[in-house]
């Protein structure tokens, strides 16, 4: 599921959870009190984890780092996996928009 990741965003480029249509929700890694960690930007090898806290009035990260994918849960990997595949189809259809 990496190699497959790794290989859509090599060809399509880097992509973040905003540029993809229809898809409004976000990979969870994890949890920690009032805090909650979603994945929102995907690059080769790596993702970037916004760390977000539901409760409070702004919709701006508390703070962010970067997970790699090996790290990451496989029910969270096959989420990425999918919105790589979305990612994908999406560019084609640009490209094919674009060549006519």
């Amino acid at each position: 599921m990496i190699n497959r990741i790794n290989a859509i965003i090599k060809e399509h480029g880097t992509f973040s959870i905003g540029e993809l249509e229809h898809v409004d929700c976000s990979p969870c890694v994890g949890e920690l009190g009032r805090y909650v960690g979603l994945v929102e930007e995907f690059s080769v090898g790596k993702a970037q984890v916004n760390v977000y806290m539901p409760s409070g009035f702004s919709s701006d990260p508390e703070d962010e780092y970067d997970m790699n994918y090996i790290e990451m849960e496989k029910y969270v990997v096959e989420e990425i996996l999918r919105l790589a595949e979305i990612w994908e189809a999406e560019c084609l259809q640009t490209e094919k928009r674009i060549s006519n």
